[in-house]
């Protein structure tokens, strides 16, 4: 199994350096955020808790406990190795009650397998918690099973029919599939190429549901059995405001502006490639139809095998997040409507016409963006934003600066010098540029 200290290295890095942030900014009396931190991995389950916790855990923030439920189903199904002979039901058996005792609160059934074309089937699967809840899986396949010693394997693992209840909450998917995934029921070996969550619905007790359509991951470039490249996507997030607000004022307002519900996606891809210490944060990406798009994307360099594990020590080396850099980064937003309805909201609330409220904002703006206290930036983010708020189409604010920079000197800069930064930085603001399907931020275009 995996332990709960062991990381994916791709994203070991990111929370590594968030975490190290927190610890060694807080030593040196600086304001880092306090809500950073590493995310373990949920033992035994590395890769699918991952895809669980980023998004039902940090996006929709449902409740924490349906990575477990997941993780646990995914446990009755992540394992796959090398090409051995395919294994009897009764072998499957044997070895998937092995693993699955291993949590020493969970009750499980199993009930008769069957082989079929299709593979070994169980039907009508129940695992209860030790702490009253319970997930149940109509069927459960296991596409070309082999056992080899404490390896449990097979081509891909099919969960269909999931349901799971906990303290009022419920959990439903139509199907979860993993592809070639590894269980050896040891430290080391475990590792699975995908992971696909159909039909996905979550409600808390006397709210409506939010609903999924699909979340997958992929996993590739792997060395020891560990992914160094990664691709997520979920789609079809369909959210009722008011099952989320719970003070209902946010609800009122989307409701005001024509949002009656929202329906959202969510993207991400990136690489750790260990030899030159490069991460690449390809994109994480939030989109939402009628909304607009948000793009958060970067490289930082210096994360080599030896930082990385300075990086984990319970105290790091107060050099360590010195030597991670920022090579490059750039946030941008396309707007597919929010902004011209928030601004025709907030106009309507002033009694003024779209046009006129636009231009009391702009003309307040030098005012307003005086207290970053670097002129030449504010000129240049004054005429971006009001280029921007005449006529919404899309903004990206980019960070190249002329060498790497430390993250550690770009903290210190933030809280000794902050008017410094958009210099040290080489900030740039590109504003209304003609989206290419290659090149969505247009970046490299100088919109003033």
């Amino acid at each position: 199994m995996v332990s709960q200290t062991e990381r994916v290295p791709l994203f070991f890095g990111v929370n590594e350096i968030s975490g190290s942030i927190v610890k060694i900014g807080r030593r040196h009396g600086l304001c880092a955020d306090r809500h950073l931190a590493t995310m373990p991995v949920s033992k035994g389950v590395p890769y699918l808790s991952f895809a669980i916790k980023t998004y039902w855990e940090y996006q929709m923030t449902i409740s924490s406990r349906w990575s477990l439920t997941v993780a646990v189903v995914a446990l009755t199904a992540g394992l796959a190795g090398p090409a051995f002979s395919a294994a009897t039901p009764e072998q499957v058996t044997a070895a998937l009650t092995k693993l699955l005792s291993e949590d020493k609160g969970a009750t499980f059934t199993l009930g008769e397998p069957t082989q079929s074309d299709a593979g070994v089937v169980y039907n009508n699967v129940s695992i209860k918690s030790s702490d009253g809840g319970e997930t149940k899986v109509g069927v459960l396949t296991f596409s070309n099973p082999t056992v080899e010693g404490d390896t449990l394997s097979a081509d891909s693992i099919l969960a269909e029919n999931l349901t799971g209840t906990d303290k009022g909450d419920t959990f439903t998917a139509s199907s979860l599939e993993l592809t070639a995934p590894v269980f050896t029921g040891k430290e080391e070996g475990n590792r699975m190429d995908a992971v696909s969550i159909t039909g996905i619905s979550m409600s808390q007790d006397g709210k409506a549901p939010v609903t999924i359509d699909s979340a997958n991951l992929d996993l590739s470039d792997f060395a020891a059995d560990v992914p160094h490249a990664i691709d997520i996507s979920v789609e079809g997030i369909e959210v009722d405001p008011a099952a989320v607000d719970a003070g209902g004022q946010l609800a009122t307002q989307l409701k005001a502006m024509g949002y009656d519900k929202l329906t959202l996606g969510f993207y991400g891809s990136g690489s750790l490639d260990e030899a030159s210490g490069d991460l690449a944060l390809n994109e994480i990406t939030i989109a939402g139809t009628d909304l607009g798009t948000i793009t958060v994307a970067g490289t930082f360099g210096g994360l080599t095998t030896d930082v990385i594990k300075e990086l984990k020590q319970p105290n790091p080396p107060q050099d360590a997040l010195g030597k991670v850099t920022l090579k490059q980064a750039s946030v941008y937003y396309g707007d597919a409507s929010l902004a011209g309805r928030i601004i025709a909201e907030q106009a309507k609330q002033m009694g003024q016409e779209p046009a006129a409220f636009v231009s009391q904002i702009t003309g307040a703006l030098p005012l307003l963006l005086s207290a970053i206290g670097n002129q030449p930036f504010q000129d240049k983010l004054s005429q971006g934003l009001t280029t921007f708020l005449k006529d919404p189409k899309n903004l990206t604010i980019t960070a190249k600066p002329a060498n790497p920079i430390a993250l550690m000197e770009i903290l210190a800069t933030s809280q000794t010098a902050p008017q410094t930064l958009p210099d040290v930085l080489k900030a740039d603001v590109v504003v209304n540029q003609p989206e290419t399907e290659d090149d969505e931020t247009g970046e490299d275009t100088d919109a003033n």
